[in-house]
């Protein structure tokens, strides 16, 4: 059953594992597409078997089909721990849901809100800019946190380009995770831009909503778990189950792409990531990346409302 960790009393326990934590690798390249779409910046979803060695990658046009096609794949590994990542922010930075006034300062608060107020049909056709607006709205009006929308649009609460500084309405541009990255001279992109290249707040604002209907499912949920939300900082997020779903952020630009795995980049990507994950996890080096050493405050932020990238260390 979904659990949450409450902030600062996460497990500590990093013993390195001595045999892989998962079986089945599942990676999805994620798209905020008004539109059905296929090839390049749409989605694309790969698994790889640890036992038998064997990779699919899909190109699904909606995301009502991703969402299906990833149910139906965990549905089809009912006795396996299954590793499954989306290449979009689970979270926002620190002091989102308590200056929006909602009814925990936490993640869950927020995605309960994005799945109660997002709208996204099954030819993908969705109302990401009118959430991002009237989520502006709420933290005081005008143009900020969120921005990024098509020219032909007009919106007072939700500008075309970035014209606000932040700290923003106390709110910080990037996560802890996104800071590290970015220190690493890695470009990171913030979960407030919902439009333009690296847009990866649109995909948040369109994709949070899968994973919580993933997560909430009623033949997944007693084994769904999202790190380190409701694991904690862990070198084993299934807590030794054999049959645990493990939900982790992940962001290609954290790795080495190989491009010969696949004409398309997205699809290429995804493919590395479940290779990467796979490699690492024979290895015992997946486990540790699930229990980076963060500073104390830092952790509890992570696992309250942040996330984490796996990956960043």
């Amino acid at each position: 059953m979904l659990r949450t960790i409450a902030p600062g009393t996460e497990r500590a326990d990093s013993t390195l594992m001595t045999s892989p934590l998962f079986g089945l690798y599942v990676m999805v390249d994620w798209s905020s597409a008004a539109v059905p779409a296929r090839g390049t910046d749409s989605i694309w979803a790969a698994t790889l078997d640890a036992i038998t060695g064997d990779s699919t990658v899909e190109n699904l046009p909606t995301r009502r089909q991703a969402f299906a096609a990833v149910r139906r794949v965990l549905l089809d590994a009912p006795e396996r721990r299954v590793l499954v990542g989306f290449d979009f922010p689970y979270g926002y930075p620190a002091g989102f849901a308590g200056a929006l006034g909602l009814p925990e300062p936490d993640w869950r608060s927020v995605w309960r809100e994005l799945v109660s107020t997002i709208e996204d049909d099954e030819r993908n056709r969705n109302n990401r800019f009118d959430v991002a607006a009237w989520l502006n709205s709420r933290l005081g009006g005008g143009p900020g946190p969120f921005w990024g929308r098509p020219a032909n649009r007009t919106d007072e609460h939700l500008s075309t380009h970035k014209r606000h500084t932040f700290p923003h309405h106390g709110l910080t541009e990037f996560r802890e995770a996104e800071v590290r990255l970015r220190a690493s001279r890695r470009q990171a992109f913030s979960v407030w831009q919902t439009c333009y290249a690296g847009s990866v707040g649109g995909q948040a604002l369109v994709g949070i909503p899968v994973l919580e209907r993933l997560i909430t499912d009623s033949a997944l949920a007693w084994r769904s778990e999202v790190w380190p939300f409701t694991t904690g900082f862990v070198a084993d997020p299934t807590a030794g189950r054999g049959d645990t779903i493990v939900h982790a952020e992940v962001w290609p630009g954290a790795i080495e792409v190989d491009r010969s795995l696949h004409a398309v980049k997205d699809a290429a990507q995804v493919l590395s990531l479940c290779r990467w994950a796979a490699h690492l996890d024979a290895s015992g080096g997946l486990g540790p990346l699930f229990a980076p050493s963060l500073p104390t405050d830092a952790a509890a932020t992570a696992v309250a409302e942040e996330g984490w990238i796996l990956g960043v260390v």
